[in-house]
């Protein structure tokens, strides 16, 4: 490397003074400097600068490690932050803070937090503030390490694999920054958990504003797709004149109003490809303009390497990046290193240039106490001081651990071969002196999670495993108790205690019950030291909690409870369909993280990316998945070959090896570990799924309860269909997406990420996997990582688009959700509608309301109390309401410009075996397949202006059905006067030609009399209609088929509902401050009503049912304040007499 002296460095004249007035300019308060990030400290340094000391640490381990994540480094090495002569310092490695003395290199004081901590600590009127993966905020007296302070950015305490640690399931990875007396940072990665945005007051940790609506938006994505999403905060926030601005990863970052914390803009940076790629570095020069750097918002792509700056999607050799780039309205300089280049006192400093006296490369410089500071990518940080002197060095020492040769030798040794556990996750739950710790750690190759509830047991272990270096890497320790901890389920390849006491067994039953729930199935073991005059009891307690009773055996000293097989109604997959039961919407995270580099087409095949049909040469089997994939990745496709060319080259050329993933928690499964498990060989043919989306499947409204066919909307996907699993359809829709047809849930993006090209989104042993198979990919899409979704409670907050309805009818069942952010449908058969409609189309049901538009408010569900019912229905609502009325009819959607599509699908039985001759006669376009082989196409004779008969011919035989479809296509308008007509007949040697009879056609469910039909719009798409017609044989003329036409007079209702009004109070009020009179069809039904005093507090859900509420054409809810406003949450309409 190149080297640079301290005096020899670029010289630039300040034409102003850089000087932050919120920093003090002895100090480096905040990573790169200050709150606008700039890197520009007024600090002089000396020409001439000498070693006093340096101190070696272990290097850092980014989050995303793999391959192809230069886009998301925000946390690749160490970031120190100085106020007077304390430096102070952030581990990822070892959960750790730690203080030093910037004049010797001594240690001052050290603090763990419960997750790695992943950003700079910022510094400010003595205190020190950091985030972590534990999902909190910390305040410590930067003198002492003493904490004064600590702010959880979620009420749950839900926990995740993520990155392969255990962490938040709302980890904190918004880097705190400090201003004006005000620490802002932000939590949560994906947004369909929910991302949480923070302003505190600095001294007090007060909540000033909170915004965590953001991470349910339904915008447009990247290839211009509509879909829920929002910001992934992963990076360093900074402040930009009147905003707030947060990084999302590798997309374009989010501005908020510093003030109110409203949303301003958020733009994922392109509606097409990634010739703009977005990244985690964003800051301001001194001049306060924004800034990016090409050298990170860079990255493969199919088509060749895309930079940001450049002007097309190929680079072109030799060309000039654009100077600027404007996205959401945001202008930002493109400056090439400046993430690597610092300004001290007029010089600069760039990390590529090396630094004399140190070794390594430079991953950061700062200047503070009138001392450079360099931290190297290896983990040494380097102190230049203006006076010669003997430096002092500390060298990264991990001594051996001291193991006596104890009980706890023998038990570990007797209770790993008890098990047969040697590798995965091991809970180790209640503690004593850490020796079982300690031996698991030597006598396994066990990732450890001690929990317990002593807090000095909890720092005393800490500091002894990561004096020996193990803390963090394969162990860590946590304060808690068991049933409030949080844990994920499936976790736990092993459970063991050093203490049952100390483990919460005191509460009997449910820690059982929350034991075996971790428990990783297909052979998750819990070995238990209990005496034997406990064990019936024990027992009891197995049963009670729902363990099967063949799980638990005694073996010695030990109780051991096996969990085989896998989830209740969980089922393999190996390339067919398996309608895994178990999986049932709504999904929350279960683990993310890569295990192995990606690409677009991950695993092996060459099978067309937009091709149609389940994953193939993919099984998931006893919670493993298998795949092939190539032993090094690869590139771009070559200019001189087309795409599917080269995957044919790769396959032919490249070598593969195979695979293996652990679904339960992201974990690389070694070869050892797979050999029982038997898997197939899938057959890629398996994977096909023919004419699956000919005719759509039949469901009920749930609107409405009509039968129509099943839609959902699918928004941009190279997948093109989604894959029938059974129960879900897995699918891209701008995202990765499905839709649970057990619920009819309506199109649910998994935001945050896309799915692959391909089908990459699998089912299978009670998990929904989500591998990474996205790699040359620049899209800002803003995690490009690998994870596994598991069923939760119907109280988890999910949103979903539904789209409109094929026909028009009374509502017999309906929720209206006021404020909601997107529609949600529930196991009891309600859509709930949000409204006003922001989360895409919605059935259209005309609601008005006085006044026009209500003041909406929104709270996550996570928020409230634990008693609510539909926790997401009462978290938001309208303020200030005076009426409402609603006209209970579900409208169906005209077709556009009344241009159609009818698609016939079933089945052909003729009697005679012999070649048949099929004749079409329509001025439309017509299509006839049988078996899948086209016969009649008249799309070129339309196109010469040819109208009239056309025909074809296939040879059929007698008594044996043949698959028959119909496609008929008019994208004419209605206006131009001309009849719309169609007419399908037959002949053979032994049959005049006719129209088919009914006799000779089958539904699509082998029903005798007709062809399933399916009307749409002309492409096919939207809600369709679905009816049997016993024959093609139409004349409509100029109006629209019966089945599209619109009622001529308007559908009225004329039902009698039962009502029901949700509430909960938004603010801190107390009993009296607010109340109000509520009234249904004019007639007074709540009389001086106070959610409070109802409810007991705020946030608690208040249902108020009503009965017998005639409606012959609408429902009219009216309020009167009394004292403060109104406020409502949701209706729910249930008709009376209404049967599911």
């Amino acid at each position: 490397m190149s080297r640079f002296g301290l005096a020899s460095v670029v010289i630039v004249v300040l034409a102003v003074n850089c000087l932050s007035e919120r920093c003090c300019a002895d100090d480096w308060l905040q990573w790169r400097y200050d709150a606008g990030r700039s890197a520009c400290s007024p600090q002089v340094l000396p020409d001439k600068l000498h070693l006093q000391w340096q101190r070696e640490y272990p290097p850092l381990e980014p989050a995303f490690w793999q391959v192809r994540q230069g886009r998301v480094q925000f946390d690749l090495g160490y970031e120190p932050v100085v106020v007077g002569n304390t430096l102070v310092i952030g581990s990822s490695r070892n959960d750790r803070v730690t203080a030093l003395d910037t004049e010797t290199g001594a240690e001052r004081w050290r603090f763990y937090a419960d997750g790695p901590i992943r950003t700079a600590p910022a510094l400010w009127d003595g205190n020190a503030y950091f985030s972590s993966d534990d999902g909190s905020l910390y305040c410590l007296d930067v003198d002492d390490g003493r904490l004064i302070w600590k702010r959880r950015a979620s009420p749950s305490t839900r926990k995740v694999i993520g990155n392969g640690r255990l962490i938040s399931a709302w980890p904190a990875r918004g880097g705190p920054v400090v201003d004006r007396g005000r620490v802002y940072f932000a939590a949560g990665v994906w947004p369909f958990e929910g991302i949480l945005v923070y302003a505190l007051d600095a001294k007090t940790g007060d909540v000033l504003w909170m915004n965590d609506r953001c991470g349910s938006l339904y915008l447009q994505h990247p290839h211009a797709a509509m879909s829920f999403g929002g910001p992934s905060p992963q990076g360093y926030l900074l402040i930009d004149g009147d905003h707030l601005v947060v990084p999302s990863s590798r997309a374009f970052p989010a501005f908020f109003d510093l003030d109110s914390g409203r949303l301003a803009v958020f733009d994922f940076g392109h509606g097409g490809h990634g010739s703009v790629p977005g990244g985690w570095f964003v800051a301001t020069d001194r001049g306060g303009q924004l800034v990016v750097d090409p050298e990170i918002n860079t990255d493969g792509h199919d088509a060749g390497r895309q930079t940001i700056g450049q002007k097309g999607i190929r680079p072109v050799e030799g060309e000039s990046l654009q100077p600027e780039v404007n996205v959401g309205g945001k202008t930002y300089k493109v400056q090439a290193g400046t993430a690597k280049i610092v300004e001290l006192g007029g010089k600069l400093y760039r990390f590529r240039d090396g630094c004399e006296g140190v070794d390594g490369e430079v991953h950061t410089m700062l200047a503070a106490d009138d001392k450079l500071f360099v931290v190297t990518r290896a983990g040494s940080i380097f102190c230049f001081g203006p006076e010669a002197t003997e430096a002092n060095n500390y060298d990264w020492e991990t001594p051996p651990l001291d193991s006596p040769n104890d009980q706890w030798r023998t038990k570990t040794k007797e209770l790993l071969a008890n098990t047969g556990v040697r590798e995965g996750y091991a809970l180790v739950l209640g503690l004593d002196t850490g020796r079982l710790v300690e031996e698991l750690l030597q006598q396994s190759k066990l990732q450890i999670i001690a929990i317990d509830s002593d807090a000095a047991k909890v720092e005393a272990l800490r500091r002894r495993f990561d004096k020996a270096g193990l803390y963090g890497v394969r162990l860590a320790v946590h304060q808690g108790e068991l049933l409030e901890f949080g844990l994920p389920p499936y976790l736990a390849s092993l459970v063991v205690s050093e203490d049952l006491d100390s483990a919460g067994m005191a509460s009997g039953v449910k820690s059982v019950g929350e034991i075996y729930r971790s428990l990783r199935p297909f052979g998750g073991v819990a070995c238990l030291e209990v005496p034997d005059g406990e064990f019936a009891a024990f027992s009891k307690r197995c049963r009670e909690a729902g363990v099967p009773g063949n799980e638990l055996k005694r073996k010695g000293r030990f109780a051991i409870l096996h969990r085989t097989g896998p989830p209740p109604g969980a089922t393999d997959y190996s390339g067919t369909q398996n309608s895994d039961h178990s999986l049932k919407s709504p999904f929350g995270l279960l683990w993310f993280g890569d295990t192995f580099h990606h690409h677009k087409l991950f695993y092996k095949t060459f099978h067309h990316e937009t091709g149609r049909g389940l994953p193939t040469n993919v099984q998931v089997m006893s919670g493993v998945m298998k795949y092939e994939t190539t032993e090094e990745p690869y590139g771009p496709n070559p200019k001189s070959i087309g795409y599917h060319e080269y995957l044919r080259w790769l396959e032919q050329n490249k070598k593969y090896r195979d695979a293996h993933t652990d679904v339960y928690t992201g974990r690389i499964v070694s070869e050892s570990e797979t050999e029982n498990i038997r898997f197939g060989q899938a057959d890629p043919a398996d994977g096909e799924q023919g004419n699956l989306w000919t005719i759509p499947s039949p469901r009920r409204n749930p609107l409405t309860g009509l039968k129509e066919g099943r839609h959902f909307l699918k928004t941009y996907g190279c997948d093109r269909t989604p894959v029938d699993y059974g129960g879900l359809l897995t699918m891209r829709s701008g995202t990765a997406a499905f839709y649970d047809t057990r619920t009819e849930s309506g199109t649910v993006n998994v935001s945050g990420l896309r799915s692959g090209c391909r089908n990459s989104i699998v089912p299978a042993c009670g998990v929904l996997s989500l591998p990474s198979w996205t790699g040359n990919c620049t899209c800002n899409y803003p995690v490009y990582t690998s994870l596994a979704l598991t069923p939760m409670p119907e109280r988890f907050e999910q949103w979903s688009a539904w789209g409109p309805v094929a026909q028009e009818g009374p509502i017999e069942r309906m929720g209206i959700n006021f404020g909601a952010p997107g529609d949600r449908a529930t196991e009891d058969g309600t859509l709930w509608l949000d409204f006003p409609s922001v989360g895409g189309p919605s059935p259209e049901v005309s609601i008005h309301t006085t006044p026009e538009k209500p003041e909406c408010y929104y709270r996550h569900s996570m928020w409230m109390h634990e008693d609510a019912e539909l926790p997401w229905v009462i978290a938001s609502g309208v303020e200030g309401i005076e009426a409402i009325r609603i006209e209970p009819v579900a409208k169906r959607s005209a077709a556009p410009g009344g241009t159609i599509g009818i698609r016939w699908a079933g089945a052909i039985e003729p009697q005679f075996s012999e070649t048949y001759a099929f004749h079409a006669e329509s001025d439309e376009g017509i299509r006839l397949w049988i078996d899948d082989k086209l016969v009649l196409d008249n799309e070129q004779n339309l196109r010469r202006g040819e109208r009239g008969e056309v025909s074809g011919s296939v040879a059929m035989e007698a008594g044996v059905r043949a698959n028959i479809r119909v496609e008929y296509y008019s994208p004419r308008s209605l206006q131009d006067g001309r009849r719309r007509k169609v007419t399908v007949r037959w002949s053979s040697p032994s049959v005049p030609k006719e129209v088919i009879p009914k006799e000779r056609l089958f539904s699509v469910d082998g029903q005798p009399g007709g062809l399933t039909a399916a009307y749409y719009d002309t492409k096919f798409a939207g809600p369709c209609v679905l009816q049997t017609d016993s024959q093609i044989d139409f004349d409509w003329g100029t109006a629209l088929p019966p089945a599209l036409k619109t009622p001529a007079e308007a559908v009225k209702p004329n039902k009698t509902y039962s009502v029901e009004l949700y509430f909960a109070e938004p603010e801190d009020l107390d009993v009296g401050q607010r109340v109000f009179s509520v009234a249904l069809q004019s007639k007074e039904v709540l009389s001086n009503f106070d959610i409070v005093r109802e409810a007991g507090g705020r946030w608690r859900q208040v249902v108020r049912r009503f009965a017998s509420v005639p409606t012959e054409e609408d429902l009219t809810i009216s309020f009167t304040a009394k004292t403060g406003q109104s406020v409502l949450s949701g209706v729910r309409l249930i008709a009376e007499n209404f049967q599911q």
